[in-house]
């Protein structure tokens, strides 16, 4: 995860709680006003950041030393079903109870919400957030976002409208590492797609010079959202939008290329990885473990078509269907060089080797910039990897236990549940369930007059075996040093191959113990049974004593 200086520098764990607005700055570019709420102190700030950053940045998400956390301080992950995303009504955030905002009475009327209705409630959703999921899918994108003919630079361009077979030229300005089958049909949709197209560009036309963000909305019919947001009686305000389905392919086949996949093909005739994070046949005996430290105060970076790609907090990519997505190289006639899927021929998607079998590690700092591209820059660029692909129900076995979870808070007064999704870092074949990385809920649970507990599990499929596992800790503690044993767990369930490693947790003895919950909510025949899900919900509330709470 890459760490935000600005956020690093202000002295302790954040919350993210509004964006306010996207400025130009005639050094830096465009910057996105992000207002945070420190943990400890309880201040709220606004500090303009980078728009690369937006990516990163959906309300209700916390930031722990500047990076990203796992856990969420607010919100509740919930399914809503959109009949037409074009009929949103447009309002003002004055319209918005300033306490599902964050902000207390400081409530700022300017930015733009759309307000949906969905099972007898008002759905509120921020415009910024729409942009953010539909658009901002890497740094690359978001600066892009407000740049007039951005797009073109990237790719070379194709008339709007369906194609059955449709050929991707992207230029060197895309950063190879970006291209993965997931963001190639996204940029396909918003490039070529008449939809995606007219609403990427209302986006700089109608929010360059105002103090807020507007856009068109795109007609995608009977979506189904996956969300994270805030409930106040029948209003619902949406902080982050983790998968919506529903976008159509403007074509049925797809086929990408760019000038410097041609280095991907090897003399013995087999294609060479371009994941640098792939292990190389003899490891090296020393393996730099890289903490990127964003440096925005930088308006621009070096060029590097081969920069890095960092995993972020994943979204999911929804369509409604599937297509070959196809990889072109210049070589044809040596071996292998078209892939579908993203998957070579006789491998699966790239996995990073465990850096535990490597002889030493040594941790290594580097400021970079997620800024454009400038003459004479100096600070190496960096971009973010957040698609997956995502059917519908992608979540998998996680469903059913999100539903126990907002019945149990239901159930207990007092009681406050904040649900984050995550995915699991790449390293072993458990870091993947199918063709997306293996999603993990993160459930941070606060009963009124006892310290927080923390629920973890991830998506069971191919069979996995593996109880849910609850952190409960001894005493009220700093954000921060909750979301240590938390990561701390998570990473050590990939390097030991889908089995929690407490052995890793160890550091954290004396902050929290620990409870194995086994067989949650795992008879396959009822897990679409509302009832079952109550008597989960129920036996939660047995097993950690809230009902004393």
């Amino acid at each position: 995860m890459p760490i935000i200086q600005t956020f690093k520098e202000q002295g302790e764990d954040l919350e993210l709680i509004w964006l306010a607005g996207f400025i130009e700055d005639a050094e830096r570019g465009w910057l996105v006003n992000a207002v945070t709420r420190g943990m400890t102190s309880g201040r709220l700030r606004m500090r303009p950041v980078p728009i690369g950053l937006l990516p990163l940045l959906a309300p209700g998400r916390c930031f722990v030393n500047g990076a990203p956390a796992h856990a969420a301080r607010r919100g509740s992950i919930t399914e809503i079903f959109i009949g037409d995303a074009h009929a949103g009504i447009e309002i003002t955030s004055d319209a918005v109870p300033p306490e599902m905002i964050g902000t207390g009475d400081n409530k700022r009327g300017t930015q733009r919400l759309f307000r949906y209705r969905w099972n007898g409630m008002e759905i509120l959703v921020p415009t910024t957030e729409m942009v953010r999921y539909f658009f901002a899918h890497n740094k690359t994108m978001a600066n892009a976002l407000m740049r007039p003919g951005g797009l073109m630079e990237l790719c070379r361009p194709e008339q709007p409208g369906f194609h059955p077979d449709l050929h991707l030229h992207f230029t060197a300005k895309m950063p190879l590492s970006a291209l993965k089958p997931p963001f190639v049909a996204e940029f396909a949709w918003i490039a070529v797609h008449p939809e995606g197209r007219r609403s990427w560009d209302s986006v700089a036309e109608y929010t360059a010079g105002q103090p807020y963000v507007r856009f068109l909305l795109p007609r995608i019919k009977n979506s189904r959202w996956m969300v994270r947001m805030v409930h106040s009686g029948n209003t619902a305000l949406v902080l982050e939008i983790l998968n919506a389905t529903g976008k159509e392919h403007p074509c049925d086949v797809l086929r990408y290329s760019h000038p410097s996949m041609r280095s991907d093909i090897v003399s013995s005739g087999e294609p060479a990885s371009d994941d640098e994070d792939e292990a190389p046949a003899n490891p090296r005996p020393v393996r730099e473990i890289r903490d990127y430290v964003v440096d925005e105060h930088n308006g621009a970076t070096r060029t590097d078509v081969h920069q890095s790609a960092l995993p972020g907090p994943a979204k999911g990519s929804g369509f409604d269907r599937v297509i070959d997505i196809v990889r072109m190289t210049e070589k044809e006639h040596r071996a292998t060089d078209i892939e579908a899927d993203g998957k070579k021929q006789g491998k699966q998607p790239s996995r990073t080797s465990d850096p535990d079998e490597l002889q030493q590690r040594r941790q290594v700092r580097i400021r970079a910039s997620v800024a454009e591209e400038g003459f004479e820059a100096r600070l190496p660029p960096i971009e973010f990897e957040l698609l997956e692909p995502a059917e519908p129900g992608y979540t998998g076995s996680l469903e059913p236990l999100i539903s126990a979870l907002h019945q149990m808070s239901g159930l207990v007064p007092g009681i406050s549940v904040a649900m984050s999704l995550c995915v699991l870092k790449i390293g072993r074949a458990f870091s993947y369930a199918g063709r997306h990385r293996r999603p993990c809920l993160v459930a941070a649970i606060w009963p009124p007059s006892h310290p927080p507990m923390v629920l973890l599990d991830v998506d069971h499929a191919d069979d996995v075996a593996l109880s849910s596992l609850v952190l409960i800790f001894r005493r009220h503690l700093p954000f921060r040093e909750m979301e240590e044993p938390i990561k701390a767990l998570l990473d050590g369930l990939v390097t030991n191959s889908g089995r929690w490693n407490l052995v890793a947790a160890e550091p954290f003895a004396g902050v929290c113990d620990y409870l194995r919950l086994p067989r949650v909510l795992r008879h396959q025949e009822r897990t679409e049974q509302a009832a079952y899900h109550k008597a989960w919900a129920l036996r939660l509330i047995d097993r950690l004593s809230l009902e004393t709470a």
